[in-house]
């Protein structure tokens, strides 16, 4: 039997953490199902559902969402998170949308915040993203787009 096959393989964890080692470099738009470690460099949109720490080593440039970002590293850009957590090594620039923000002694923030329901997408961006979403549905069933 092949290396995929039979009663050795590993099932999936829901609950696992996808991780950016420490030299790689990622560009382009991130979306991870649940928790996300960042150790080396991130360019562009990130999108963790549950929990997106930055490590000492991490850098970030662009735009986060999540519930929670715990930073110890370093993010320029906008961060749309319930709850933002920046550690003794942390340091953000930019502007932050949450109702929970906490600095340790040593954390640097640097910008503007703003409370978290500041974030809620405007009706005709909803709409837009729908009618999108629609099409996408439409090209994969190859029924005629809904109107």
């Amino acid at each position: 039997m092949g290396i995929f096959g039979g009663q050795n393989r590993v099932k999936s964890q829901s609950s696992t953490t996808t991780l950016i080692a420490e030299g790689c470099s990622v560009k382009g738009h991130l979306k991870v199902a649940n928790q996300l470690q960042i150790d080396g460099y991130v360019e562009g949109q990130v999108d963790a559902i549950t929990q997106l720490k930055i490590s000492e080593s991490g850098k970030v440039l662009g735009e986060i969402t999540t519930e929670r970002l715990i930073i110890n590293g370093h993010f320029e850009g906008t961060c749309r998170a319930n709850y933002v957590d920046i550690l003794s090594n942390g340091r953000i620039s930019g502007t932050v949308y949450s109702d929970n923000l906490s600095i340790e002694p040593g954390g640097k923030f640097t910008g503007v915040t703003h409370p978290a329901e500041a974030t809620a997408p405007k009706p005709e961006a909803k709409a837009k993203e729908t009618q999108q979403l629609n099409k996408k549905i439409a090209l994969i069933s190859n029924d005629p787009p809904i109107s």
